[in-house]
């Protein structure tokens, strides 16, 4: 991730997109929790490129890492090499141990408050000195009273001491192949994480999953996608992995505020 290095002088606006989706239920706590967003700076780009492969596979259906069979393995690693040959777009995400996560302690039991904590933390990091986002979430269940919107706004408002998040909007995944990208990446990092907790039994099940993180790690050249990872790519590209894994619940607390 960038440094946020601030030099005087007046600085040019750099506004970006951002496609956000988590993997894990919050709710439940059973294993691994994560969330992932795509930063692009011209997203007609990665869309052209998903239509254009959509069109040649003659598929309409959703991508979802949940659904990767050994079936259709060879689909998914096409449409995860869009990523790949795109320009400018960028790739962050943060993994944390559902054991760890103190939601009663931290955020009042309310899980809603903790999801937008993660996800502006998320956002605010990937922001440099000079960038605005507009963040398009796939949406999810929440109770009435959750304030998405107002407090993702005032939480990286006060994070980078400006209105970096300048609109947010909740949309069906299905409709948007960029939240379904996030979703392979952010899967395809959460399933490296689960096999190395053990978590995954009968490895042969998975086995279309284990070929898509073996691919993504020969992709990025790295040995494992199960640690902390931040790779400047051609094209301008960027996959960046934090672990909190590492880390202890009193830093999951300090996002609570």
């Amino acid at each position: 991730m960038e440094n946020k290095t601030i030099t005087p002088g007046p600085k040019d606006r750099n506004n970006l997109f951002g496609f956000l989706d988590e993997t894990g239920n919050i709710h439940e706590l059973s294993g691994v929790f994560g969330v992932g967003l795509l930063s692009i700076d011209h997203p007609s780009e990665i869309h052209r490129l998903a239509l254009s492969y959509r069109d040649r596979k003659n598929y309409r259906a959703e991508f979802k890492f949940a659904d990767i069979r050994s079936k259709n393995v060879d689909l998914y690693k096409g449409f995860l090499d869009l990523f790949f040959s795109a320009h400018n777009i960028k790739f962050y995400c943060i993994l944390y141990d559902e054991s760890k996560l103190d939601i009663k302690k931290h955020f009042k039991g309310d899980c809603d408050k903790a999801y937008n904590s993660f996800s502006s933390r998320l956002i605010s990091k990937s922001l440099g000195i000079s960038d605005y986002i507009a963040v398009l979430a796939d949406d999810r269940s929440t109770k009435k009273s959750d304030n998405f919107e107002k407090e993702m706004r005032e939480k990286i408002k006060k994070k980078e001491r400006r209105d970096a998040l300048f609109g947010v909007c909740r949309l069906e995944s299905h409709a948007v192949s960029e939240i379904q990208m996030v979703d392979l990446l952010l899967g395809t990092v959460a399933f490296a994480f689960k096999i190395k907790m053990g978590l995954i039994k009968n490895m042969s099940k998975h086995n279309g999953k284990l070929q898509i993180v073996k691919y993504l790690q020969n992709k990025l050249d790295i040995d494992v996608l199960s640690e902390e990872v931040n790779r400047k790519l051609r094209n301008g590209n960027v996959f960046y992995i934090e672990d909190f894994f590492k880390k202890n619940d009193g830093a999951v607390g300090s996002m609570a505020n």
